[in-house]
């Protein structure tokens, strides 16, 4: 009788392991969408792919943008308007009015830089340095 409780512990507990990994940075972001066809990311930890993944995500889920559309950051890591105390990026669909970064990165920091929205998307797949 006691191997059976331990067996489904056990099960239960990879199951919960598993999921958790297939979670990906997805659950480390919430994006809120801004006037003007914005989004804003906050992020639970500032790290680029985090933010990438919040727009992305959003983008592709919840606005049903085509992969190929182009996100820009038009503002990097700053207060947040939708979760005051956070840290946020902003992203958009057009280029901000400063133009655009011939940066080959995914930095935030970066007014102008662009991934398209499956780019950003797939950054959501990335194992992050926190965890």
């Amino acid at each position: 009788m006691t191997k059976r409780p331990a067996c489904i512990v056990a099960t239960l507990l990879a199951s919960v392991t598993g999921a958790a990994a297939l979670a990906g940075n997805e659950s480390r972001s919430v994006a809120y969408p801004l006037p003007g066809g914005l989004i804003e990311v906050v992020a639970d930890f500032s790290e680029n792919s985090i933010y990438w993944c919040g727009a992305g995500d959003h983008a592709l889920n919840q606005m049903r943008k085509p992969g190929n559309q182009r996100l820009y950051v038009w503002k990097g890591p700053s207060p947040s308007t939708a979760q005051p105390g956070a840290q946020a990026v902003t992203f958009g669909f057009t280029p901000p009015p400063q133009g655009t970064s011939p940066a080959l990165t995914n930095d935030v920091g970066i007014i102008g830089n662009t991934l398209s929205v499956s780019q950003a998307k797939k950054t959501c797949d990335e194992r992050t340095s926190s965890g």
